[in-house]
């Protein structure tokens, strides 16, 4: 286990996920919560807690308890700023939700600023009236409500997948799981019996891609529509195909291939024309490629024909490749491409796009891959130490850790953006 610094606030919590797609096993998630720049309230109605809760698992002290004031109108908060303040609150959301026909549900919400005594524009959002649907729609409000206040996007809104395996490794059953920050709406997107690698989500947020390797067969490359579940298999060749990485417009996928000669390669596939294009051709394995957001390029990493792997980075415009990093594995690079994690030696490494190193950390057992959340300031890694497999989502600033229990061994977490 990694070492966790214990925070001022710690909160315990079991939770039973609301899940869309198929029924898993209750999931526990530990939060260290550190102390808030932002103390906020938020007007008791029905589903504040919801609210509430998605602001302090995004790092801001939100409450719905022991207000001074019980109102829905602003006006109220504004002729009483001063007992706001002495109870510390800096900023007060006001929500109002109402039935609409078709089992709809419009919620509105603002903010009022109890330091300059600013009220902040009437948003509506309307969200189908079912559990999901509603939980995804105040994660949605929690974000907005979020960047109002610190000026930054939350992670709240992302969708974490990951590779949990269990039974026997010569019999093992895969499952591809989908999990939101907060542990909660547990979905498995797809179950083997075999291996599921690297998944790997399309820039809007819709699609993943990932290695299947059933019993006896060689690995093979899906896409899956998150929007309605149709899976459609991409890479007909024979050899490995690994490690599916989607372009920024999401129409192409670069992966590791190794249908010609048994030597992998990183190849880019055009998802609509279903044409190939071979990339890199050094000597030894090209694998683990992850795409630059601007689309300029990629990392990835090549051995040379050693057995130590070098992650590179290769640029479109010239065809070439360059070395990053001497030793280290699976490159992941951040949304807005200022930073790529990967690891060495039972490390995680941060490092900016010139290989220099930003941030670096130990973490006891095995680890596969690590991924950004869609800020930046968090990253989710797994973590598999004896009979213990754990998700880890830590954050960069504070090394404040969530920890999500599974009930099997854990692999290539990544995080939607």
């Amino acid at each position: 286990m990694p070492t966790i610094r214990i925070l001022p606030l710690t909160l315990f919590i079991s939770l039973i996920p609301s899940v869309a797609m198929a029924q898993d096993e209750v999931i526990v998630v530990t939060r260290q919560v550190q102390e808030s720049r932002y103390p906020v309230a938020v007007m008791p109605f029905a589903d504040a807690g919801r609210i509430t809760d998605n602001l302090t698992l995004a790092g801001l002290g939100a409450t719905a308890q022991n207000l001074p004031q019980n109102t829905t109108n602003a006006t109220d908060i504004v002729n009483n700023l001063s007992t706001w303040r002495n109870q510390g609150f800096r900023q007060v959301v006001l929500v109002q939700t109402h039935t609409m026909p078709a089992n709809k549900l419009a919620i509105s919400y603002q903010l009022v600023d109890t330091t300059t005594g600013s009220v902040g524009a009437k948003q509506t959002q309307v969200s189908e009236n079912n559990s999901t649907a509603l939980a995804a729609s105040y994660a949605q409000i929690s974000d907005k409500i979020y960047q109002s206040i610190t000026g930054k996007p939350s992670d709240l809104v992302g969708k974490i997948a990951f590779v949990e395996e269990t039974g026997l490794p010569s019999n093992k059953t895969s499952m591809l799981k989908l999990v939101d920050m907060s542990g909660k709406n547990l979905a498995t997107l797809d179950t083997v019996n075999g291996s599921i690698m690297t998944p790997s989500f399309s820039p809007d947020g819709r699609y993943i891609a990932y290695s299947v390797q059933s019993k006896n067969a060689l690995p093979v490359i899906y896409v899956r529509s998150l929007d309605n579940n149709q899976v459609q298999m991409v890479t007909p060749f024979w050899g490995h195909n690994l490690a599916p990485s989607f372009s920024p417009d999401g129409g192409s996928l670069i992966f590791s291939g190794s249908h010609e000669a048994n030597n992998p390669n990183i190849y880019r596939l055009n998802l609509a024309a279903n044409s190939l294009e071979k990339l890199t051709s050094l000597s030894g394995a090209e694998n683990s490629p992850s795409y630059l957001p601007d689309g300029t390029g990629f990392v990835y990493t090549a051995d040379h024909g050693t057995r130590s792997q070098s992650l590179q980075k290769y640029d479109f415009a010239t065809g070439k490749s360059t070395q990053l990093v001497a030793r280290g594995s699976n490159p992941r690079v951040s949304a807005d491409g200022s930073k790529i994690i990967y690891t060495a030696a039972g490390r995680i490494i941060i490092v900016n796009q010139q290989g220099k190193t930003l941030q670096s950390f130990a973490v006891a057992g095995t680890e596969t891959a690590a991924s950004f959340s869609p800020s930046g300031s968090r990253i989710v890694y797994a973590v598999n130490q004896g009979n213990q497999s754990q998700l880890m989502i830590r954050s960069l600033s504070n090394n404040a850790v969530q920890t999500l229990p599974t009930t099997g061994v854990v692999r290539d977490p990544v995080w939607s953006k």
